[in-house]
């Protein structure tokens, strides 16, 4: 619970500093066909990002109109961190000014966990 919280803590930090102030944030859960859960959140941003997507997620980096802000560009880093200790995926979409992140996690995570110790004890 703690690194799920910790995840949509940052990403919630980062609506509110990074957003177009007075539009819509949407939120979205779905159950995958492999069972897993796609979560998706998308807004729109105060300004088009000239950034690629992978480049949000290295450590130290912003969006080049953000650096006028306080913050010290590891938040989007911390969230795929934490997401890959959980097992599950994280991706971000830029197009224009539109900015989606897509979390996927097992629905189970003690299922994961079971799996994984038992591949790591054979």
């Amino acid at each position: 619970g703690r690194l799920l919280w910790s995840v949509f803590s940052n990403l919630f930090s980062n609506l509110v500093k990074y957003a177009q102030p007075e539009t819509r944030v949407y939120i979205n859960s779905i159950r995958t066909i492999d069972n897993n859960i796609m979560i998706s959140i998308k807004n729109v941003s105060r300004e088009a990002l000239n950034i690629s997507a992978e480049e949000l997620t290295q450590r130290f980096v912003r969006g080049d109109e953000s650096r006028h802000s306080e913050g010290s560009g590891l938040g989007l880093n911390i969230v795929e961190n934490l997401i890959n200790l959980q097992n599950g995926h994280f991706n971000i979409v830029i197009d224009g000014d539109l900015f989606r992140t897509n979390i996927i996690l097992a629905a189970k995570p003690e299922e994961v966990t079971k799996k994984n110790s038992t591949t790591d004890s054979n």
